[in-house]
């Protein structure tokens, strides 16, 4: 029996194809972030805790305030959509390499991460959401209470689990090689500072999308280590 030569262009085609997907979906990467920035920015700039009757009154008489908060939230669905395509690609990286203890933790506080954004964003537009389905304009109390749950949310609750998926992260890289040794370190340290942070200003909700962002450009510039292999498609 022969055995026919391989071609080497057929032979690399897989390789390429699982390259070219690892680009595509850092790509999701950034746009996740970028996603998430605009977004939690453009639902911060209602008025927030403590806001007169007189600024809610006046931000909320303009229906087109409302609409702005629907169209960010749009935003935020898609943005949270590439964070889990983000999730599958820092695995796909990784590969069968992965040590499950350090990829379970990553998978569950990937989907909590998600589920903590969706809930702190979906208080941060419900007054806004009020005037697009009813015309009504919340009172400043209520304001006031929805803008404060919020920032029990994307403030106290969201950096600890954000802690815990860039922990799980560093760990899943630090055993594989999957990322440079700098970011690993660069990391657990801006996991650890979200961890003990316990301010609930606003600029700390940005920490996660910055990291993504980070992530993802070292994922798209950087070409897998020596020896380091891509997990194959499954079928």
């Amino acid at each position: 029996m022969t055995h026919q030569p391989t071609d080497p262009l057929i032979a690399s085609r897989p390789i390429r194809r699982r390259l070219v997907s690892i680009e595509a979906a850092a790509i999701a990467g950034i746009v996740c972030a970028v996603g998430w920035a605009l977004s939690l920015r453009g639902l911060l700039s209602a008025p927030g805790i403590g806001a007169t009757d007189a600024e809610v009154t006046e931000y909320y008489s303009h229906r087109s305030n409302g609409t702005t908060a629907l169209v960010w939230l749009q935003v935020l669905v898609i943005a949270t959509i590439a964070f889990l395509w983000f999730v599958g690609v820092v695995r796909n990286r990784i590969g069968d390499r992965e040590p499950r203890l350090f990829g379970t933790v990553f998978f569950g506080s990937s989907i909590l991460l998600a589920t903590l954004v969706f809930v702190g964003t979906a208080l941060l537009a419900a007054p806004s959401m009020l005037l697009v389905v009813s015309d009504e304009t919340p009172n400043a109390d209520a304001v006031s209470l929805m803008r404060a749950s919020a920032a029990v949310v994307l403030s106290v609750f969201l950096p600890r689990i954000a802690t815990l998926l860039m922990f799980s992260t560093a760990g899943l890289a630090r055993a594989t090689g999957a990322l440079p040794k700098w970011l690993v370190w660069l990391t657990y340290l801006i996991g650890a500072i979200s961890f003990v942070n316990v301010s609930v200003a606003t600029p700390s909700v940005y920490a996660v999308p910055a990291w993504i962002a980070m992530v993802s450009i070292v994922l798209l510039v950087r070409r897998p280590p020596q020896g380091f292999e891509l997990e194959s498609p499954r079928t």
